[in-house]
């Protein structure tokens, strides 16, 4: 077996972590507590909290990697504001000068490998002054396998969008839920699908592949709890 391409340690307690470390062993990156990134992928909540760990390891006596030589990388991929990105970018910055952070998000669901041995991955773009394709140790082929895109130079505009992305999509899918309920409490569904067809039929196919969705997914929990 070849040598690891790099090492990298993932903070995740959720099923993205695992998709991505599953992804990342699948290309040959080994997953190690000293490493030369670090993938933080936690709740909005606890993204400060986590960066200041890092700096508080990052200080200790004696210092947990070697203060020469390349530095560390730390993709903070949590969904944030972008206030909240530049705050832990200066933290970084005052306290860890020798770390470099990597403002990111994750659009997307989990990476799974299909039934072609291909893996489908989130997008996930990033941002700040240190693009990761530049990282010295295989920075442009993790910036690849992750499928990342590099965005802007400035932190904080792979979180902003991120956030605008998920109130988008999330938005028009909750303004959406609630206008079908309302048009089928009134029992005129029918008509509202057939002038979306004709006028706007984008948003009618878009409606009838969420039924799929969630007839899909009805089924497999039906099928779960059969073999149960």
């Amino acid at each position: 077996m070849s040598a690891p391409l790099a090492n990298v340690g993932i903070l995740s307690i959720g099923s993205m972590g695992l998709g991505i470390a599953n992804l990342l062993q699948a290309h040959n990156y080994r997953l190690v507590p000293q490493c030369d990134y670090i993938l933080s992928i936690v709740p909005p909540r606890d993204a400060v909290v986590t960066a200041s760990r890092i700096i508080s390891a990052l200080n200790s006596s004696p210092a947990p990697r070697p203060t020469s030589g390349h530095p560390l990388y730390f993709l903070g991929l949590n969904a944030i504001s972008p206030s909240t990105a530049r705050a832990i970018n200066a933290t970084f910055e005052s306290q860890t000068p020798a770390l470099r952070f990597v403002d990111g998000g994750i659009i997307g669901g989990p990476p799974s490998l299909a039934s072609d041995s291909t893996w489908k991955r989130p997008g996930i773009p990033i941002s700040g002054p240190h693009a990761l394709t530049a990282a010295p140790v295989n920075g442009k082929h993790l910036a690849d396998t992750l499928n990342t895109e590099y965005v802007s130079p400035t932190i904080g505009s792979a979180s902003g969008l991120k956030c605008c992305f998920a109130s988008i999509n999330k938005g028009i899918a909750a303004l959406a839920l609630q206008s079908f309920s309302t048009v089928s409490s009134l029992e005129v569904l029918p008509h509202m699908q057939k002038y979306l067809e004709e006028y706007s039929p984008a948003v009618e196919h878009q409606h009838h592949d969420q039924h799929l969705r969630r007839d899909r997914d009805h089924d497999h929990l039906v099928l779960h709890q059969g073999l149960r």
